[in-house]
């Protein structure tokens, strides 16, 4: 009997020794690894004021921070969102939502605990199939705020310890006024003024009781009980409530009688209402982009930050410049200039406009024609289209020169790589030009070239180099020929992503990641988010040399030398069209701004291939920019870069051999690093004697008068090409014999 009781004795001690250690290892999970708090300073301060937007002035190119200037007209208020005080919300309101959501809300201290135990166990043991929530007035308001609403133990261990804090830091009638500014109503509409308006064309303060309950009807589903599209299930859930408030003693039998019989007038304008007030395409992204930093940096929810952008009298400090803006603007509305239709339809189009040295965003438009709308598809920022060759200069030249594997001057021969069937790669043009510079392949896009430069350059090399210098969102089935070189992607880019991927060139081999604004500051001027600027060198100084001298080529005499600004000021870029002619790009940059232009279908069809429409809207934004600037400025130059001639067809020094080719245009002048210029002689030209009347090589059987000298290519290619029409056949040597 002793044995059996020592033995109960030790089992005692040893669960309520465990009982202590589990309640530690709790204790100290709770304390470390749950987030009590929630930061609302945010939302409290300024409660009633608009938020604004403020511009600089930009002089030569950089910014003047000393007088900020405030856009009137771009003012935010943003979603049907505006703020009631406590004290101007009627008593049936605040009841009614009471009733509904949380009848225990004046008598709790944040947690309901039984009703929070019940929902626990029925969690575990599914006693009640449809289930019910155990949250309170003041953790739904966290809920709102944080966005955090996955049925989890951590999350909701988190909501109850979030309430309890916030239940000793504000008093019961701030939370409720919080909580009915905050709540979702359908529509768009966030907070009970906004809904007042927009469902009854009326101030909150003047609503009815039944109008209350109509809105407090809304909570438990704001799709299903939208009074506008479903009144028959808004009214079902607004006679509950009554008859909840009238059990509660919240009304009277003679108020709830006359309530239950009230029609309600619903605002058949809501369509109208819900899209007023439009924004700029800047507006939106500067909106999205201090959303997202209000997000990460005070743990809310994108409904939180919305509130507090669009409630907290908040002042945003834009890197917008005015009249970048409206030449964008002006350029899409009237796209239907610079566009042709397919089919009767016309394709879809979008710009960005950066400072190359801060990645400032000066100008955006994410779609053609007047914006109609806000919180629509941005094309600038949203859509992943495959590059085409505005991603060679990021993931073959750029990476190559810079490890030294090419030069301006290495030559490669334009054939295609693989045979069989349909030769791969071709060429837009379908020709092939045989022996060429490695900077005329990138004048004018040969896709052949751009291969067999990615092959000896290294496929994870080109695509880590693209990647992580670059920052294109690469993913690994982008490890091969065709997306590194081709630009032909699983996924793709955003036109902002390789825009200001080519700022690298421009900015001397410095990258920063973009920007819509700098800082902003609350009600009372401090400093809520603080956009720093932060660069980092990506590639050398002389590589973005050479690389804007290479693709200053391609704009003078390559693939977008129809480019009109090219006369009044330098520019540099580089063209692309994706498979099937679906994308039409452009990325282009003077000393003074980087812009870039897509245009395509939304759902991919080609577009129209007679010319690239891109580089007649980069034009018109262009010139338009540049119209007042003082346009001596060249392109980055780092002053160590070296020239040299170099042969055509060898990519070595010229011998007089090179200048009796029948081209007569074998020598050109190349760009350099120090070390890498060409240092041996061409042996690839050969000088003979052709006879004049068949073109074919002399013998002895070839009268003098017709013998003429001329220089050749020593150079032979596979009898499988003979089948294309490759241009410099003709002026191999063994192409010339008899």
């Amino acid at each position: 009997m002793q044995e059996k009781k020592h033995i109960l004795l030790k089992i005692m001690f040893i669960t309520f020794l465990s009982i202590i250690i589990v309640g530690i290892v709790f204790i100290i999970y709770v304390k470390f690894n749950l987030n009590h708090e929630i930061d609302l300073s945010l939302i409290r301060t300024g409660a009633s004021s608009v938020t604004k937007i403020f511009t600089f002035e930009r002089k030569d190119g950089v910014i003047d921070t000393s007088a900020p200037k405030e856009l009137e007209e771009e003012r935010i208020f943003l979603e049907n969102s505006e703020w009631c005080s406590f004290y101007d919300m009627p008593n049936h309101l605040k009841n009614a939502f009471i009733a509904v959501e949380d009848h225990k809300f004046y008598d709790h201290n944040g947690v309901d605990w039984p009703r929070t135990i019940k929902a626990t166990l029925n969690y575990i043991f599914k006693f009640e199939k449809s289930g019910f929530g155990g949250s309170t007035i003041t953790q739904q308001l966290i809920k709102n705020l944080t966005g955090d609403d996955m049925v989890t133990p951590k999350r909701k261990l988190e909501e109850i310890l979030r309430a309890l804090n916030l239940e000793k830091k504000l008093g019961k009638n701030e939370i409720l006024e919080l909580y009915l500014n905050v709540v979702y109503l359908s529509q768009n509409a966030y907070g009970i003024q906004s809904a007042s308006h927009l469902y009854f064309n009326k101030d909150a303060s003047e609503l009815s009781l039944a109008e209350c309950a109509c809105l407090a009807s809304i909570v438990k589903s704001p799709t299903k009980y939208d009074p506008y599209k479903y009144p028959e299930n808004n009214k079902n859930r607004r006679e509950l409530i009554l008859n909840m408030m009238l059990s509660y003693g919240m009304i009277t039998e003679n108020e709830h009688s006359i309530a239950i019989n009230e029609e309600l007038s619903i605002n058949p304008n809501i369509e109208q209402e819900k899209h007023s007030g439009v924004y700029s395409w800047f507006t939106e992204k500067l909106i999205s982009d201090v959303s997202k930093d209000l997000i990460n940096k005070y743990n809310l929810s994108p409904e939180g930050a919305l509130m507090i952008i669009n409630k907290g009298g908040l002042n945003i400090y834009s890197t917008m410049d005015t009249e970048i803006q409206k030449s964008v603007e002006r350029t899409f509305e009237s796209y239907i200039a610079y566009l042709k239709p397919q089919n009767g339809k016309y394709p879809e189009a979008s710009c960005v406009v950066i400072d190359p040295y801060t990645s400032n965003i000066l100008g955006i438009a994410g779609g053609v024609g007047i914006k109609s709308a806000n919180r629509i598809f941005n094309r600038a920022t949203d859509a992943k289209r495959p590059l085409g060759s505005v991603i060679k200069p990021l993931s073959v030249y750029a990476p190559a020169i810079e490890s030294n594997i090419i030069t301006y001057a290495s030559v490669y021969d334009d054939t295609p790589l693989l045979l069989e069937k349909d030769p791969w790669p071709q060429n837009a043009s379908r020709k092939y030009k045989g022996l060429v510079s490695a900077n005329y392949a990138l004048e004018h896009s040969l896709n052949t070239v751009s291969v067999k430069i990615l092959n000896d350059l290294g496929i994870d090399r080109a695509f880590d180099f693209c990647k992580n210098n670059f920052s294109i969102p690469l993913i690994e089935q982008d490890k091969a020929p065709s997306p590194l070189a081709l630009g032909q992607l699983t996924i793709g880019s955003s036109l902002l992503e390789v825009t200001n991927a080519y700022s690298a060139f421009a900015n001397g081999g410095y990258i920063a990641e973009p920007r819509s604004y700098l800082y902003v500051t609350d009600n009372y001027g401090n400093v809520i988010l603080s956009n720093d600027f932060s660069s980092k060198r990506i590639i050398d100084e002389d590589t973005a040399t050479i690389m804007n001298l290479m693709l200053s080529n391609v704009v003078q005499r390559g693939t977008a030398k129809a480019l009109k600004l090219k006369d009044i000021v330098q520019v540099a870029g580089k063209t692309g069209t994706s498979g099937n002619n679906e994308d039409k790009w452009f990325v282009g940059y003077t000393p003074y701004y980087l812009c870039g232009v897509w245009v395509g279908y939304d759902m991919p069809s080609s577009v129209s291939s007679n010319s690239n429409s891109a580089i007649s809207i980069f034009d018109s934004i262009m010139l338009d920019a540049h119209s007042a600037l003082n346009k001596d400025e060249r392109l980055f130059d780092s002053g160590n870069i070296v020239s040299a001639e170099f042969c055509t067809d060898s990519g070595k020094l010229p011998t007089e051999d090179c200048k009796i080719d029948p081209r007569l245009n074998r020598v050109q002048i190349g760009y350099f690093k120090k070390g890498t210029e060409p240092t041996e002689y061409c042996d690839r030209h050969k000088s003979v004697y052709i006879d004049s009347q068949s073109g074919l090589l002399a013998d002895s059987s070839t009268h003098i008068l017709f013998k003429r000298k001329i220089a050749l290519l020593d150079y032979e290619r596979d009898k499988s090409f003979n089948v294309f029409d490759i241009h410099d056949k003709e002026y191999l040597i063994k192409s010339r014999t008899k």
